[in-house]
């Protein structure tokens, strides 16, 4: 049931009836549109008047952005540099892009169009405008700047569409495309007006373009499977001017998990303003002190490609979120002296013998984040990882080749009668083994030194009140507990990402980074 659990891009047909458009013809609506557009911009309207003109205006748009949605795709896929309707000039704007339409977007979908039916709650910013989810495909990916994306099935932009109309009436009305990510007003006559935003439209949609959230299953027993999903992400444009917060998921899970808990902080206009929010996605195979190095290896890259000169302070004040296993991975990138992990293996000089790709996951500088956060992170690892049907659960699991390779030779430098059980040489190396209280890897992370960075825990307790005796039903408290930075309960099982109580406490956490990077 698990594995098919997928699902398509939600995005509804383009296609309006006739009879619509006769009970309310294309001409009326533009008439309408002029004059509540030019009623907004007199000064000394109530607040009752101005929602009356607003709410008049924003639903005419929409109904004409309906009627013509068809006839704009048929124009893109005709090649047309531009789109007109009776009246009306449509072009990009405020992007700084100068493209025709059809070079960056295969389709523009009204918000009120897309069911959020996989999001707890449907967030949407009132104001002027009508939100759109704009469907970027992956070959015009680098065209708008979004170079790092899972997969290669495209992208979105979260869109806020507004019919502006000149002071001759004779001139052509103007459809401008405002992207949301990046301004919150429309200053129009010296008077700033609120746009209209829906981001839980475009998140709803992004995930089911990567379609990620697919192959947990498949990211745990064929980790080779997936190495195309390796990586780190960004759905919208990289903002220099934005702090990065990079969020890495768990066990048999995706990135995609996070989902609910971006919606949520995405509503905060000031976590909106200062923070980007990235994903690492990995599959969850392998054990995690790999994971961690490819890990290190994404945040170089991006980096580097993004501020070569390594002068943009926002990246100093990077934060890093890490959920269950995915905490283990940011946990490890933040010691100080991450060769002393192998301190418990008892064949660690073997290990690492003229082995240059085994010895670069224990020796390397640790991961400069600004702030740190662990949501039910078991860094005395899960006593669930050793019952038996989890163990049973490892046997099915397949290794990618490079690394099998790597363990192939390793068992032939310790010289001993691993090579003649194969399910033992591979159980070492896959993530479940890696969790249990009593492996290496475990053990040996738990007395290594970390930055001396802020640091806070999310822990769930299943509502029952009973820390610190408590569990969240996979990771006790015992092990999920930092003696170092602060921590929050909240009543929730193992998926503490997925409750509003998680968002609201680390909504509180990055406001208060804020005030220590001087933002606020």
């Amino acid at each position: 049931m698990l594995l098919c659990d997928c699902s398509a891009p939600l995005v509804p047909p383009a296609s309006v009836s006739r009879s619509e458009r006769l009970r309310e013809p294309d001409a009326a609506l533009m008439v309408q549109m002029r004059r509540d557009w030019f009623a907004l911009q007199v000064p000394g309207l109530s607040a009752a008047e101005y929602s009356e003109v607003v709410n008049r205006y924003n639903r005419a748009l929409l109904l004409l952005i309906r009627r013509y949605r068809a006839d704009m795709l048929q124009a893109f896929e005709r090649g047309d540099k531009h789109y007109e309707i009776p009246g009306v000039v449509i072009r990009m704007h405020d992007t700084g892009l100068n493209r025709p339409l059809r070079e960056v977007f295969e389709d523009m979908v009204p918000a009120w169009d897309i069911s959020t039916h996989s999001l707890q709650e449907h967030y949407t910013v009132p104001g002027l405008g009508v939100p759109m989810v704009g469907i970027i495909p992956a070959e015009n990916v680098k065209k708008v700047g979004q170079r790092f994306n899972i997969r290669t099935r495209g992208t979105v932009s979260t869109l806020t569409a507004v019919m502006e109309f000149p002071a001759r009436e004779n001139e052509p009305a103007r459809l401008r495309l405002i992207p949301r990510n990046k301004r919150d007003t429309l200053r129009l006559r010296g008077q700033e007006h609120a746009l209209a935003a829906d981001f839980s439209a475009a998140i709803e949609i992004y995930w089911n373009l990567t379609r990620v959230k697919d192959d947990r299953i498949l990211g745990m027993l064929r980790p080779q499977k997936l190495r195309d999903v390796n990586g780190l992400s960004c759905i919208e444009e990289y903002d220099p001017n934005k702090i990065p917060v990079v969020l890495t998921h768990g066990l048999m899970s995706s990135a995609g998990t996070f989902d609910n808990l971006v919606n949520r902080l995405l509503c905060d206009p000031v976590i909106r303003k200062n923070y980007q929010f990235w994903y690492y996605n990995y599959p969850t195979g392998v054990a995690w002190v790999f994971t961690a190095s490819r890990y290190r290896e994404s945040l170089k890259e991006v980096r580097k490609q993004l501020d070569p000169q390594l002068s943009n302070r926002n990246w100093d004040n990077m934060v890093v979120v890490g959920h269950s296993m995915g905490g283990l991975i940011t946990h490890y990138s933040q010691c100080l002296e991450p060769w002393e992990l192998l301190r418990h293996h008892p064949k660690a000089p073997k290990y690492l013998q003229g082995r240059e790709e085994m010895r670069k996951n224990f020796y390397f500088s640790p991961v400069k984040a600004g702030m740190v956060v662990y949501m039910a992170t078991p860094h005395r690892g899960a006593p669930l990882a050793r019952y038996r049907i989890v163990t049973a659960l490892t046997k099915l699991v397949e290794l990618p080749q490079n690394l099998m390779e790597e363990v192939v030779n390793i068992a032939t430098l310790q010289q001993d009668s691993v090579l003649l059980n194969p399910s033992k040489l591979t159980a070492s190396f896959t993530s479940v083994n890696q969790l249990a209280p009593d492996s290496y890897s475990i053990k040996g992370l738990a007395g290594l030194a970390v930055r001396d960075v802020p640091t806070h825990s999310i822990i769930g307790d299943r509502g029952r009140g009973d820390s610190p005796k408590s569990s969240d039903g996979v990771v006790p408290y015992w092990s999920s507990h930092l003696s170092r930075g602060s921590e929050t309960i909240v009543p929730s099982g193992h998926s503490v990402q997925d409750v509003p109580e998680s968002a609201a406490d680390l909504t509180r956490v990055l406001a208060e980074h804020l005030k220590r990077c001087g933002r606020l």
